[in-house]
């Protein structure tokens, strides 16, 4: 009875994560997250015929990121991190956690198809050395969005300092113009790290989900996604 039970436990774990991933697959399949796609809109990527291992693999993945069997290798850049007076939160030197995994693409240092691990079923010459950089400059500007595709604006380079803090700590005692945050979130906004605190891309960004654009975790109509956490 207890052989019978551990695999049907195991049965019903196969099927939940054969089920999320899934559900990811097909929100990604029509993104720009979808460099399998981009290929056959004509962006210079290798085609490795699946959609998620351009970020995820069941084996050997990535332990130093903290994003879920990370198929991609931590980026070393030195980044140039937002700075202001006004700032009373705590921020990191350099961006950490999972900013880096957004990061080992859209700061330009890691081809789009470098990877740790390809699909076994792959047989084809390895990665095109094809940069974000390049497909926003190039490829896949505005006024060449080629297969609808606009990488312009996708390519952050490592001078963070003229976008939104990120790798902050998150501790609104420090300033009353913050909501509170409850169980490391902060309502529909999730915070990372291991005190469940940080302040990373993903916290406004749902890299799974491009519904609200630009891969926004909220509608920011009237500013709505601003104001979840500043309170003005």
């Amino acid at each position: 009875m207890r052989k019978l039970s551990a695999a049907l436990c195991m049965v019903a774990l196969f099927a939940f994560v054969s089920g999320a991933m899934a559900q990811f697959g097909n929100k990604v399949a029509d993104t720009p997250h979808n460099l399998r796609k981009a290929t056959t809109d004509g962006m210079p990527v290798e085609d490795y015929g699946e959609i998620c291992v351009y970020c995820h693999t069941p084996h050997s993945a990535n332990t130093n990121i903290e994003a879920p069997l990370w198929n991609r290798e931590t980026p070393v850049s030195q980044y140039t991190m937002y700075s202001s007076p006004t700032i009373d939160m705590t921020m990191a030197n350099s961006a950490q956690g999972v900013s880096l995994a957004c990061l080992s693409c859209h700061d330009g240092s890691i081809a789009l198809d470098q990877l740790i691990n390809v699909p076994s079923a792959y047989s084809g010459t390895g990665p095109s050395g094809t940069t974000i950089e390049t497909c926003a400059t190039q490829c896949h500007t505005g006024s060449n969005p080629a297969g609808g595709i606009n990488f312009e604006g996708t390519f952050l380079g490592t001078d963070l300092s003229n976008d939104h803090p990120i790798s902050i700590t998150y501790d609104p005692t420090k300033d009353p113009k913050f909501k509170p945050a409850s169980n490391g979130m902060i309502d529909v906004l999730p915070l990372y790290g291991a005190g469940k605190d940080q302040v990373e891309c993903a916290t406004c960004h749902n890299p799974h989900d491009n519904s609200t654009r630009p891969f926004l975790r909220k509608d920011n109509t009237n500013s709505a996604l601003c104001l979840t956490c500043h309170d003005i």
